[in-house]
């Protein structure tokens, strides 16, 4: 059996849909279509039931699974570390778009440094979906935040990355950044004077919460959202020119060109614990040092 071969079939294992693997790697149905049939033909058992045109995985296909996460998982390791770094070695993440938003560029600089040769390919997934992804052998690393570390299978290898802290954002010409708080620590109060864009979906776990999704303590201070988006590259545009606040992690606040507001009352501030998962201590001590 060939590594490209077990590839492709832990896609296809996932969507249980030719197209839905061929959209995810970049090829045809008709050609995963025959990689599948020849992985068949090897092993002398049919790995999917065929229902007209839809795929079902059977008993022998999770078999095949289990064992095929395992011997990508070694391959991908051994070309990260003797392979021929000419054709790179892909390290692939799961994480929430917030956090790679915060956390990619580290990563990079990291790999960059030390480990030249590889190549982080990154998936847009929230906490949960990026731990299971990463279970069925999808991909290398999730990166999650320490609200679902209950998760985390005991097979799974755990490291802190650090942490990031919500704060109040604010674009360079807020009254709250030239006003008369300039470079101070401002009022709660004042604060709430002025109208937040704001998500009802949390940037990390995926799950519609309101507007305190986005970590603002709401039920100690309730503020006006006059902007409701999900999307936090309009959420941050919002910031930057049309004069709203909004609660971002501080490393991203920096990164867009905005500023952190200073607020006395420290019980705004929110901090979020970072993780990095694995299957092993490989990826971890690669990214994480």
């Amino acid at each position: 059996m060939e590594i490209e071969a077990l590839e492709k079939f832990l896609v296809i294992a996932t969507t249980e849909n030719l197209q839905r693997s061929a959209d995810r790697l970049d090829t045809t149905p008709g050609g995963l279509s025959k990689i599948l049939r020849r992985l068949e033909e090897e092993l002398g058992t049919r790995l999917f039931d065929r229902v007209g045109k839809q795929l079902k995985i059977n008993d022998d296909g999770r078999r095949l699974q289990s064992h095929a996460i395992e011997i990508v998982t070694i391959a991908r390791k051994a070309r990260a570390e003797v392979g021929n770094f000419d054709s790179y070695a892909e390290c692939r993440v799961a994480a929430p778009a917030m956090l790679q938003l915060t956390w990619a560029a580290l990563f990079q600089k990291k790999l960059a440094a030390g480990y030249p040769g590889v190549r982080l390919s990154y998936t847009s997934a929230y906490e949960s979906l990026a731990l299971r992804m990463l279970a069925r052998g999808e991909v290398d690393v999730a990166l999650i935040t320490g609200a679902v570390l209950g998760q985390v299978p005991p097979s799974m290898t755990v490291r802190s990355v650090g942490s990031t802290c919500m704060c109040v954002a604010a674009g360079p010409e807020h009254p709250l950044v030239i006003g008369d708080y300039s470079g101070k620590r401002v009022p709660t109060a004042e604060v709430l004077k002025y109208p937040f864009a704001a998500p009802r979906i949390s940037p990390f776990c995926g799950e519609e919460r309101g507007f305190g999704s986005d970590g603002w303590p709401e039920t100690l201070f309730s503020r006006k959202v006059q902007v409701v988006v999900n999307d936090y590259g309009v959420l941050c545009r919002l910031v930057l020119n049309g004069g709203l606040l909004a609660f971002l992690p501080e490393t991203l606040i920096g990164e867009i060109g905005g500023v952190k507001v200073q607020v006395e009352e420290e019980k705004v501030e929110a901090l979020e614990d970072i993780y990095i998962v694995a299957r092993d201590g490989d990826w971890l001590d690669k990214l994480a040092g």
